[in-house]
Formats: C-alpha cells, sequence, structure tokens
C-alpha cells in the first residue's frame, strides 16, 4: 500500500514541477516577444523602424523649406491682424535718396481693436511704385515673429517714388488655409464622364476619395493616381472624357470672416511720403550678363520702368515687333505643356506675330493642344495642358497627357525649347501631392538633358493674384518655394514672373494683362535668343 502511494505522490511533485518549469518559459517568452513598452512600436513589433527614403528626406527637406509662423486656430475675428489699425513707418528717413541705395520700412501688425499683435506669420506685399514712371519693384518682408516686420526696397529709378504695403492675409486667415490644405483635400472635385453603349453616367473623381467606392486609374510613367466614384452600371474601363466640377463650401460661420474678400489683399494706410530718389552717374547696364541657364535670381530680380520689364537676374532685350519675335524663334520647336496662364504666353505670340498661323486640331479650346506653326520663318509653337488635376472644360481622356511623357517623346531634335509650369491645380491638396508630379518631371528633364544638353528648359514661375475661397497667394508661395528648390541643381531656367506680377501697376489677377504678358514673353525670348 505504501509503494503505490509514494509513486503517486512522486508523480504529482513531479507534474506540478513540469508544468512550472513550462509556465515559466512561456512567460519568459511572451515577454520576450511582446516587451512592456509596445506602445513604442506599434507598427513592427521588436523590428526598428526602417530607415527613411531619399524620397522621404526630401519631402520633410521642403517641409521644412516651406515652415511657416503659423498661429494657432484662431478664436474671436476682432483679435486678428486688421489692414485698418496696422501701420508702418519708414526708417531714418532723409530728403533725398540715391538710385541704388536700399530703403527699411517697419511694420506693426495689430489686431482690429488696435492692439499690437505678439506674434507673426501675416503674408504682406510690399513694394516701390511711381504711377507717372510706370514703375514698380517688390520688396523683402522679413517677419520678427513679435507682430513687427520690416520691408526692405532697392532704389531703381530717379525720381518720385512711393511706398506700397498690402496684407495678402492675416496670420490666423493663414492657419485656416494651412489646416484646410491637409483636412479638406476635397474642396475642389472634378466630373468623370463614363458611356458605354449608349448609357452615360457622370461621378466625382479626384486623387483621392476615402471611404468611397472607386475606380482606380494610374498613370503609366509615374504611378500616380487618380480615382472616380465607381458608376453604378457602368464598368471603370467606359471612363470617356474629364471636366472641372464644383468648389465645396469649407469654411463654417467662425471661419469665414477670415478670409473674407474685404480683408484679404487690402492696402495699409501710411502717413509715409513719397520719396525724391536722385540719378545716379554710373550705368547699370555694363554690369550685366547675357541671359542663360543657372544665373542665381536675386531678390529683387527686376523692375518696371515705362511699363518695360528692366531683369536684374541678366540683361534682358525688348522684342517690340512681330520681325523681332520670329527672328528669334526661327528653326526652333518650342513646346508649352502647363496651365492657362502659361496658354497666355500661347496666345500673345499667336496675336502678335502675323506669320504665326494657328493650325486647327479639332480638340477642345482650354485643354489643347494648341498648334502653331510659322512657315516663313520655320518654327513651330505648341501649347498643351498638364495632366489632371486640370480644372478646365470637358475633353477626352487621352487628350490628357503628362509632362514627363511628353518630354520622354520629344527626343533629341534640334532647335528644341520647352517651356513648363504647374501650379495653379495643385494649390488644393496637400504639398506631397505636388512633391510626387515634381518629381516625375524632374526626372523626366533630367532624362532630356543627358541625351541632348542643347535643349533650353525653362520653367515659369507661379503668378499673384489668386483671389479665391479655395486657393491664395500663400498656398501659392508656398508651391513656388518648393519648385524653385527641387530644381535648383538642373541646367534650367526658373522665369521669375512672381515678381513681374506683384510690383505692376495695374491690379493683380490670377490671368494678368497683356502687358505683363507682353514682358514675360520677352523674358522668355531673352533666354532664347540672349544676343
Amino acid at each position: 500500500m505504501k509503494r503505490p502511494l509514494l509513486w503517486a505522490l512522486s508523480l504529482c511533485i513531479l507534474c506540478f514541477v513540469i508544468g512550472f518549469i513550462y509556465r515559466f518559459t512561456q512567460i519568459e517568452s511572451f515577454s520576450r516577444h511582446y516587451p512592456h513598452k509596445i506602445h513604442e512600436d506599434t507598427q513592427s513589433g521588436s523590428s526598428p523602424s526602417p530607415p527613411p527614403s531619399p524620397e522621404d528626406k526630401e519631402v520633410q527637406n521642403l517641409l521644412r523649406m516651406t515652415a511657416w509662423n503659423i498661429a494657432p486656430l484662431p478664436g474671436a475675428f476682432q483679435l486678428s491682424t486688421s489692414h485698418r489699425t496696422s501701420s508702418y513707418m519708414l526708417l531714418h528717413p532723409r530728403s533725398t535718396y540715391t538710385m541704388g541705395e536700399t530703403i527699411e520700412v517697419l511694420i506693426t501688425a495689430k489686431d482690429h481693436k488696435g492692439h499690437p499683435k505678439t506674434h507673426g506669420g501675416d503674408l504682406f506685399n510690399a513694394k516701390l511704385y511711381s504711377a507717372s514712371m510706370k514703375a514698380g519693384v517688390s520688396g523683402s518682408v522679413q517677419d520678427y515673429n513679435n507682430g513687427t516686420y520690416t520691408a526692405t526696397f532697392l532704389l531703381v529709378w530717379p525720381g518720385e517714388t512711393k511706398i506700397s504695403v498690402r496684407l495678402i492675409h492675416s496670420s490666423e486667415a493663414i492657419a485656416i488655409l494651412h489646416e484646410k490644405r491637409v483636412s479638406r483635400p476635397d474642396k475642389v472635385y472634378f466630373n468623370g464622364y463614363f458611356e458605354l453603349n449608349g448609357i452615360k453616367e457622370v461621378v466625382e473623381c479626384n486623387i483621392d476619395l476615402p471611404g468611397r467606392d472607386v475606380c482606380e486609374y494610374y498613370d503609366a510613367g509615374s504611378g500616380e493616381k487618380w480615382v472616380c466614384v465607381r458608376p453604378k452600371s457602368l464598368p471603370c474601363n467606359s471612363y470617356r472624357e474629364h471636366s472641372s466640377g464644383e468648389v465645396r463650401d469649407i469654411y463654417n460661420d467662425m471661419e469665414k470672416p477670415f478670409v473674407s474678400m474685404s480683408v484679404t489683399d487690402q492696402e495699409i494706410r501710411t502717413t509715409v511720403k513719397a520719396l525724391n530718389v536722385m540719378p545716379k552717374n554710373s550705368s547699370r547696364n555694363g554690369t550685366r550678363t547675357k541671359c542663360r541657364s543657372g544665373l542665381p535670381i536675386p531678390n529683387p530680380s527686376g523692375f518696371y520702368y515705362q511699363d518695360l520689364w528692366e531683369s536684374l537676374v541678366c540683361s534682358n532685350q525688348h522684342f517690340p515687333d512681330a520681325s523681332s519675335v520670329a527672328n528669334c524663334l526661327a528653326g526652333k520647336n518650342v513646346y508649352m505643356f502647363g496651365d492657362s496662364t502659361l496658354r497666355q504666353w500661347w496666345t500673345y505670340l499667336v496675336d502678335f506675330v502675323p506669320t504665326l498661323k494657328e493650325i486647327d486640331l479639332h480638340v477642345a479650346h482650354h485643354p489643347g493642344p494648341r498648334l502653331a506653326v510659322d512657315t516663313e520663318h520655320n518654327y513651330l509653337v505648341q501649347w498643351r495642358a498638364h495632366q489632371k488635376p486640370l480644372r478646365m472644360e470637358k475633353t477626352w481622356i487621352r487628350e490628357l497627357h503628362s509632362i514627363a511623357s511628353e518630354l520622354d517623346s520629344l527626343g533629341g531634335r534640334k532647335g528644341l525649347v520647352i517651356v513648363i509650369n504647374w501650379w495653379a491645380h495643385f494649390l488644393t491638396f496637400p504639398i506631397e501631392i505636388y512633391v510626387r508630379r515634381l518629381r516625375g518631371i524632374r526626372d523626366a528633364v533630367k532624362r532630356l538633358l543627358e541625351l541632348n544638353s542643347e535643349i533650353k528648359i525653362l520653367i515659369k514661375s507661379a503668378n499673384t493674384g489668386y483671389r479665391f475661397a479655395h486657393s491664395s497667394d500663400w498656398l501659392s508661395l508656398q508651391l513656388d518655394t518648393v519648385m524653385r528648390a527641387m530644381f535648383s541643381d538642373l541646367s534650367v531656367t526658373i522665369l521669375d514672373v512672381w515678381q513681374m506680377t506683384s510690383c505692376h501697376r495695374e491690379p493683380e489677377n490670377l490671368h494678368p494683362s497683356r502687358t505683363i504678358v507682353r514682358n514675360e514673353v520677352d523674358l522668355m525670348l531673352s533666354f532664347i535668343c540672349p544676343s
């Protein structure tokens, strides 16, 4: 009796020891794979995060470059910066000044109650001008992030000179624009037209439509995605045409006063009198270089005098008659890819040069392509809209080509001149969307330059004058800064039309007047024909 009892007791002890060891090893194993600080790395478990890719690093650098003194999202409208109470004064005033000198004004931002602001982030436009001499030059504004700013100006013409400072956006308005850029990329949407066997449907399309049942389309070259709400009765491959849609009202009642046109782009009143600028004996023209790619862009990059743009980048020329333009373009193939502000250049050339005749390609007017040929001087000029997103009239999907694929198709033909721009249709989306499009174009530009280093590639900058609820000059400035940085190390020419549109005597407009367009085209021609 004792021996079986002893064996049973021994077996129980052995089972307990084995069970304890097994449980302990399982706890140890659980602890090793799921450490106590699991919340620090919920995405990858115990594996270290992969290092950021070169593309990710570039995006982060660009975001730092466009960093702004973003104010907290606003509360009371009366506490926002007001053009009526803000002021500026001339520092170190004198009775006379001399061409070539610089002057400074101190801007003091105040709220609607007249209280000085204690943080920065407002967007101002500062310029010198003379109505009688049809002259203007941009100033450079520095933000001290305490409610004060200085605007610095270069004196570039003799005679009477006046100062203008305009409040484009309060810092509170910019905080709203900044937030909506990220949170509401659907503020502008597009229409997709589907058709098959006589059945038609129109649906909403965009760069992305989270949470919706969509058809996805990918660009063969860049891999960029475009989506449309899935039609109820038609397949995804029946997508035929594209057009602009509508603009959504994305601002609530509290936000609307901050972005109202009544407080956007408003002049700040001042008691500063006109300056008397004396001429300088030495000539500026003798020190300028021929216009070519790779030249640094100073600030200011030029000025208007008698309604003519005088570049401070290089020795630009003016093309006063049709023969001078035709002689410059003779033997060249000029291809323009971009938006409607670049189409203005194509239209100006066709209107200005009688021998440059449009060839009717029987396509939609706004997206193009628009082709004109001068058989007497043996050259052509073509404009074509860039790929979606594109707010234009209805057009066939097959007519919308990416700039990158168009550049790849041109090859190394002789006399090739490329003029490109893209910005206005990207303002409603996060910066990362714009960077991805630029990256594809930049890669195509590199391939083209490797194929033929003699090709001239000119990039038109953004221009001022965006006065819509969903977009603004601040958003334009952000994208323009990104574009200049991404193309800074390539052998291309950036045509700075930002200042050409911001300091002219005529009111700013997204589509500038013929006088400004003529000067923009003359600057382009100066780089095509520097001699």
